[in-house]
């Protein structure tokens, strides 16, 4: 509910997770596909833990947005 109160007034929340889940799935996603298909344990946790960092921080930017768009004056 609270996502759709914020795509409402702003729509260009959904083309920035779309660019931002694109982006992510290119560079850490393949990566980690890749170590899977050569069964690299080693690498693939790694890569695992970076999916996650990177996850993780498009979730605290967008949130620090929202955040600072809600304190930003209405005019």
């Amino acid at each position: 509910m609270i996502w759709r109160r914020f795509r409402m007034r702003n729509p260009d929340i959904e083309t920035w997770a779309l660019a931002r889940a694109h982006h992510i799935v290119l560079n850490e996603g393949l990566s980690l596909a890749k170590a899977a298909q050569d069964l690299d344990r080693k690498r693939s946790r790694s890569l695992v833990y970076e999916l996650r960092k990177v996850i993780a921080a498009a979730i605290l930017e967008a949130h620090a947005a929202s955040a600072k768009q809600d304190t930003a004056p209405q005019g």
